[in-house]
């Protein structure tokens, strides 16, 4: 690849444009700057003048656009296809298959640059329809497209299916309550995906965003989920039910979007505990990004109280499970 000459203010206009396409997050110039700081040395990320000429490699380019979505949580921080380069590296043993690959992953290159919201099974017709030799083994065909797709979701091609629509400030997570797209939802999963990497910045999220947060959570466990108003809720965020059980909440939830260093108080647990009574709930839960007094944890255990607690490393791992990437999917 050559070298790409342009300005410092193009650089990050392009780089805000192509990871919000990609990611669906709008990153301004400064959170740019910070991310790459973590990672690269170039001189030109500590320029104050945007207007400075800059020459960049364009595969350099490329590896900051995707630093940027691992950072952000828009990409796996390790390569999804290994598995698939491994059988690829088994069948290739020959010239004609090496043949017989090279064309498959060319007509797949552009196809899918084209869009690629096409589903593996959508591809597959169209490739055997008249395209691939039938006697290509399915997973072969598969390992392919897979790699495809990598290669052109990390690239820094855009396909034309792909627009602006749906692209939100990342600031705004902070700012505002943010609505989610769908209406089965409770926070748009561009976000958990950030917050799922960045689970330090969820003490700073918008409180509203931390109760959707929380919502959404028990949401992809399973449970059908209510989440309240937001003020003039009497202390319940939150309720949960049991899908064969909806005459009760199963489930009440406080939730309390504090820095590290704050604690919940005693007062505050007993008040939650009358909620879960008059409501006749099985169960209490008060979800905070800082920790519970020793006082608030004491009562609970003297008093019996049902009610339990998910401090600032159990929010984090709630983040963690709902990342895209997760492990345990």
């Amino acid at each position: 690849m050559g070298a790409i000459r342009t300005s410092i203010k193009y650089f990050y206009d392009v780089t805000s444009e192509l990871v919000g396409i990609k990611s669906g997050l709008l990153l301004n110039q400064y959170q740019i700057n910070q991310l790459l700081k973590e990672n690269f040395t170039d001189d030109f990320l500590d320029i104050d003048d945007i207007n400075t000429g800059l020459r960049i490699r364009a595969e350099d380019f490329e590896g900051k656009i995707k630093y940027i979505r691992i950072r952000i949580g828009n990409l796996p921080n390790k390569p999804r296809t290994f598995k698939s380069y491994q059988l690829l590296g088994q069948y290739v043993n020959s010239q004609e298959r090496l043949i017989e690959i090279s064309g498959l992953q060319s007509v797949l290159y552009s196809t899918l640059e084209k869009d690629l919201n096409l589903d593996l099974k959508e591809v597959k017709q169209f490739l055997y329809k008249d395209i691939i030799d039938k006697n290509t083994p399915e997973e072969i065909v598969d390992a392919c497209i897979e790699i495809t797709f990598e290669r052109i979701d990390e690239s820094i091609i855009v396909p034309s299916s792909i627009s602006w629509d749906g692209i939100t400030s990342l600031s705004n997570l902070f700012n505002m309550e943010v609505k989610p797209v769908r209406d089965d939802d409770f926070l748009d999963q561009k976000f958990l995906d950030y917050l799922a990497v960045n689970g330090k910045d969820i003490e700073n999220i918008h409180w509203r965003n931390f109760e959707r947060f929380c919502a959404q959570y028990f949401k992809k466990e399973g449970y059908e989920v209510v989440l309240g108003p937001g003020t003039n809720d009497g202390g319940v965020d939150i309720r949960v039910f049991d899908l064969e059980d909806k005459t009760k909440p199963s489930l009440l939830i406080q939730c309390k979007r504090y820095k590290d260093e704050n604690k919940i108080s005693i007062e505050t647990v007993k008040a939650f505990y009358t909620d879960v009574l008059f409501e006749g709930a099985k169960n209490g839960l008060i979800a905070t990004t800082g920790f519970i007094s020793k006082g608030g944890k004491k009562v609970c255990d003297i008093r019996d109280y049902n009610i339990t607690f998910a401090e600032k490393s159990s929010i984090e791992n709630w983040a963690k499970n709902m990342w895209t990437f997760s492990p345990l999917k």
